[in-house]
């Protein structure tokens, strides 16, 4: 296990970040948990690379961004900014991000779209892996969702898949990988942490150094020089 991978955690409130984090690590996260408003906090993770080798990654879970859309879309927006200025404080010791959204809830992807330009207009020169997550919360029972104010909006599965879609294709776009997963569901979960894992460790270069064997070699061609 080499340096410890840290990694950050942001989306717009509510889409279930420290449930995925808590599922992660724990496993002890049910449809009937109770979780609070993360302000910020840090879990530590062994994490198996597809190489075999286990990782320790740091994962900072950050507080969630407001709608931009909506009623109050003018001081959400300010929220938000203020609540990036940690992803850009943590940009300099941090190597990865995971970006988490609700499908059925579009407001929640177009909160990433200004984070990501953020990300990448502050790590100057640095490389940095991201993944984004498609957090499956609910399951809908019905066909079609419901606005604020009661009225009937699109079908649920429609938008869902939007989403899903507008999603899929930004992450082709900006060289990200996309994943669907489902909170309660921690198998889901391991495959963008392994990737991020490995994505993060890439292996050593190999020595430069000659080779045990021809150094061994070279000593025993030497000419007797006791006789």
């Amino acid at each position: 296990m080499g340096k410890t991978l840290r990694v950050v955690v942001s989306g717009m409130a509510g889409v279930g970040k420290t449930a995925i984090l808590e599922q992660l690590i724990h496993g002890n996260i049910t449809p009937s948990t109770e979780l609070y408003p993360t302000i910020e906090d840090i879990y530590v993770a062994s994490v198996e690379t597809d190489r075999g080798t286990r990782e320790k990654m740091r994962l900072y879970d950050t507080a969630g961004l407001p709608p931009l859309s909506g009623p109050n879309a003018a001081v959400n927006s300010v929220q938000q900014q203020q609540q990036q200025q940690l992803a850009k404080q943590l940009l300099g010791l941090t190597e990865g991000y995971v970006l988490v959204y609700d499908p059925a809830r579009p407001e929640s992807f177009e909160c990433l779209l200004p984070l990501k330009r953020d990300i990448d207009k502050n790590r100057d020169k640095k490389e940095v892996a991201i993944v984004i997550l498609a957090n499956r919360i609910k399951s809908s029972n019905t066909n079609y969702s419901t606005s604020p104010g009661g009225g009937v909006t699109a079908p649920a599965n429609m938008t869902v898949t939007s989403s899903l879609n507008k999603a899929n294709n930004w992450a082709v776009r900006e060289h990200m990988k996309h994943y669907e997963v489902n909170a309660m569901e921690r198998a889901s979960l391991l495959e963008p942490f392994v990737y991020l894992a490995t994505k993060l460790s890439p292996p050593p270069n190999k020595s430069s150094f000659p080779q045990l064997s021809m150094v061994r070699k070279s000593i025993s061609s030497r000419p007797d020089t006791a006789s």
